[in-house]
């Protein structure tokens, strides 16, 4: 597979995109979630459960852009 600059670059910054929304995932779970869910009540437990959600949802959707521009781009390439 043959890629131009341009192409070559896209495919990068597709892949930063899917590092990305792993790292935003896993770091924020880590770090701030799994606090909430150390508590004993059910407020801190329920707001972990909400930002567990979001987070997951805002990453997965980051990874998926990044795969699809991944994809794109190869399938651009190869159909030169």
């Amino acid at each position: 597979m043959e890629l131009s600059p341009e192409e070559y670059g896209a495919y990068w910054r597709a892949s930063i995109y899917v590092a990305a929304g792993v790292v935003l995932v896993v770091l924020s779970y880590r770090f701030v979630i799994s606090t909430l869910f150390a508590q004993s009540e059910g407020g801190p437990i329920a707001v972990g459960v909400f930002l567990f959600g979001a987070v997951t949802f805002v990453g997965c959707v980051v990874a998926m852009l990044g795969i699809a521009r991944v994809v794109r781009t190869a399938v651009d390439a190869e159909m030169r």
